[in-house]
This record gives C-alpha cells, sequence and structure tokens, in this order.
C-alpha cells in the first residue's frame, strides 16, 4: 500500500481510505488509490492534455453518481485546466489530468473511472487516435462483442492497420488504432466503412443503428462517437462495477478464447497479467498511421 503521509505532504489530504467502494469483493478506497498511483505510468499515454470528466461515485459502486465537467471550485492550485468554450454555458474549465498527483486527487474526489475527451491540446480539433467502440444491446453481450472484434481484426490486418482490442470494463471492446493526427470527420469517415463491411457480414449480431431502441439484440458498431468534445473511458482505468474490472488491452488472439470475460482482469490480477505480456500500448502513439482508403 502507498505511503499516504507522503501524499498528504503533496497537497492531497486523503479522506476516507477505509471506506468500502464495493458490496461484495470489499475493495476500498484506499485499494484505489493504490491502483492508480501504481498503473499511472500506463494511463498517463492516454489522458495527458485531454479534458476531463468527472464521474463521481461518493458512495461507491451501485449507488448514486453524478457528472462534473467544470474544474471543482477548492481544487489545488497545481491541477492544471483549460477553458473550453460551450455552447450551452459559454465556456467549461476542464480539468487536465497530466500527472501522479491529479489522477491522486481525483481517485480520492471518488472519480473510480478516467474519462477524457479523444482529443488532447494543442489541437482539439484532431485525435491521434481512432476508436471502433462495440456496445452490446438487448440480449447481445460480450460474446457477440468478441466475434465482431475478430472480424474488424482481420479486415484491419488486410488494410496493414496496427491496431490494439481493449475490453471497455463493461460488456463491450474497444479497438484503438493509432494515427497520425486527422479531423474528426475523416477519422468517422473511415470507420463507418469498416462498420458497415462488419455489419453486411454478420447482419444478424451488428448494427450501426443509433437508436438504442431500434437496435434489437445486435451490437452497436460506433464510429460516431469520434467527435469533439465526447469522452470515452481510457485504457488501464478501473470501472465502478462490482468486481472492479480494468479496461484492459488485449492480444488478438485472446479473443479466439469463448470464456474470456471482461472481469477476469482486475486490480487483483492486472499487474501479474503485465508482468507476463507487457503493456500492448507501449509505443502506441508513436506508429502515426495514415488510413487508407477503403
Amino acid at each position: 500500500m502507498a505511503n499516504y503521509i507522503n501524499l498528504n505532504k503533496l497537497g492531497i489530504p486523503l479522506k476516507n481510505l477505509d471506506k468500502s467502494y464495493t458490496r461484495k469483493s470489499i475493495i476500498t478506497k484506499a485499494e484505489i488509490i493504490d491502483y492508480y498511483i501504481k498503473a499511472n505510468h500506463l494511463i498517463q499515454p492516454h489522458i495527458k492534455n485531454k479534458p476531463f470528466s468527472m464521474i463521481h461515485y461518493p458512495n461507491g459502486v451501485g449507488e448514486d453518481f453524478f457528472y462534473q465537467k467544470e474544474c471543482p471550485k477548492d481544487a489545488p492550485f497545481w491541477l492544471k485546466t483549460k477553458a473550453i468554450p460551450s455552447s450551452s454555458k459559454g465556456e467549461i474549465n476542464w480539468c487536465l489530468v497530466n500527472d501522479l498527483r491529479s489522477i491522486i486527487y481525483m481517485a480520492n474526489r471518488s472519480v473510480i473511472e478516467m474519462h477524457t475527451w479523444f482529443s488532447r491540446l494543442p489541437n482539439l480539433k484532431k485525435a491521434d487516435m481512432a476508436v471502433i467502440d462495440l456496445d452490446p444491446s438487448g440480449k447481445s453481450g460480450f460474446k457477440e462483442a468478441i466475434k465482431i472484434a475478430s472480424a474488424f481484426g482481420i479486415i484491419l490486418n488486410k488494410l496493414n492497420v496496427f491496431s490494439v482490442p481493449m475490453t471497455s470494463g463493461g460488456s463491450g471492446i474497444h479497438i484503438r488504432i493509432p494515427i497520425k493526427a486527422l479531423p474528426f470527420s475523416e477519422i468517422q469517415d473511415f470507420l463507418l466503412k469498416l462498420c458497415l463491411i462488419v455489419t453486411e457480414a454478420y447482419p444478424d449480431i451488428a448494427t450501426t443503428e443509433r437508436i438504442i431502441d431500434k437496435r434489437g439484440d445486435k451490437v452497436y458498431l460506433d464510429a460516431i462517437q469520434n467527435a469533439y468534445g465526447k469522452t470515452i473511458i481510457a485504457p488501464y482505468s478501473v470501472r465502478a462495477r462490482e468486481s472492479i474490472p480494468i479496461a484492459t488491452p488485449l492480444l488478438w488472439t485472446e479473443l479466439t478464447n469463448e470464456n474470456l470475460k471482461p472481469e477476469d482482469f482486475t486490480i487483483k490480477n492486472i499487474f501479474k497479467r503485465l508482468d507476463s505480456i507487457g503493456d500492448l500500448f507501449q509505443d502506441f502513439y508513436k506508429k502515426k498511421q495514415l488510413l487508407p482508403k477503403i
């Protein structure tokens, strides 16, 4: 466990460390903070200089939560922020979680999950990654998402496009593609074409229907989420669910395992996995790919 006395000296007065954040697995607030201390170096490449969206879980998983975009008025002076124009509020002062004490500050505020924009400063109108979000609806679930993800993997491999699949921590799968920074319109155009190819191949379990009630028992292939101001879960983030799963990168070969479950990866075992296979996102953003024509 971390040295919390030293953290307090950094200007982070930690509170209620013994509070249980779950009902069954009994994960405490201290354990969540300790995880983020250890995983900070893994998470930072995916959140640094990206506007950060806060979801507070003051009483833990399964209890009431609330969203917050505006930086708290009592935030420490060292927490970096960025004022961004807002059509509804004129301007929002977004937090930037750019270092260890910032991520500890968020976890101490009961922000269990790490959600950021797709794009990062200084150019928020372009993104250095493209994300295919596979979101099961109705009676569809993780098994269907895995099957569809494998289809995307085959297509991307044929296009010679490097990509990394990852559990979202819920029932879905994300596929992340590192790219040379591009406007969102170009990213969406490429991803939508991929999604149409896959829905034509798997019409019974895949859909690009944006209206939830019309999706039926199919997996929604989301390319539109790649947009200015939209947010997404960061790799290695904790998810606010009873088992405290981690949004975890996968080897493409792991998608052939029918017994694979998002709950397989938690704060209890993620570092053992990393010791075994390493960080699958290492040097991810150095691979500045151009998106091919389809």
